[in-house]
């Protein structure tokens, strides 16, 4: 009889971490594949690989399909960074300073996750236990020139809450959003970019 029993608990506990799995992925493609554009606001943390503090940011997300994305940072200081869908502007109002990059060089960045229809063509996708009154998921790139190890996403609600990803020089961002709203409308001319006079630019343009 005890064995029978603690067959039976196995059992239960392997079918809810397969259950686990089958919510936390399909949650985010689901969030991913009804989602055309969000808006958000962003408390975002660098740390490094000993787990010390680099810098604390705060701000505002746009983002719509495809390509389209704009993160304007107000704390500590302003700075945006803004796509089109064919180039990427990156703005630092401090240095009065623009670096300009092809859109297309960005394609394995969480920066454009959003856009990324073929999440187990790029990505190895494995759960997380549930944690933090969120739905994990972890996100291992198969490119090795990707500019990240690993992100791991926490969903509430089926929609995004968190983004933490580990760079290749062993630093990890962590991203809090709060206020999401899922495919509001934007101005055409949200994502553009026109750097006010005087400002150096870089880059390819």
């Amino acid at each position: 009889m005890i064995k029978k029993t603690t067959l039976l608990l196995l059992c239960l506990l392997s079918f809810n971490v397969v259950a686990d799995d089958i919510i936390a992925i399909q949650q985010l493609k689901n969030f991913l594949d009804n989602t055309q554009s969000l808006s958000a606001r962003f408390q975002q943390k660098l740390v490094d690989e000993y787990g010390g503090l680099m810098q604390q940011s705060a701000g505002t997300l746009n983002m719509q399909k495809p390509g389209k994305f704009r993160w304007d940072y107000i704390l500590p200081y302003s700075q945006n960074i803004i796509s089109n869908g064919k180039k990427i502007w990156m703005y630092d109002s401090e240095l009065e300073q623009v670096n300009i990059r092809p859109y297309d060089q960005v394609q394995s960045s969480p920066i454009n996750l959003l856009d990324n229809q073929k999440l187990d063509d790029q990505f190895v996708l494995e759960s997380l236990p549930f944690a933090e009154n969120q739905y994990w998921v972890r996100l291992t790139p198969k490119n090795s020139e990707s500019d990240f190890k690993k992100m791991l996403l926490g969903l509430q609600n089926g929609k995004i809450k968190s983004m933490r990803f580990r760079d290749n020089f062993n630093q990890q961002t962590d991203i809090e959003f709060e206020q999401l709203i899922v495919n509001p409308k934007f101005k055409k001319d949200n994502f553009e970019f026109v750097a006010p006079e005087g400002t150096d630019v870089m880059g390819d343009f």
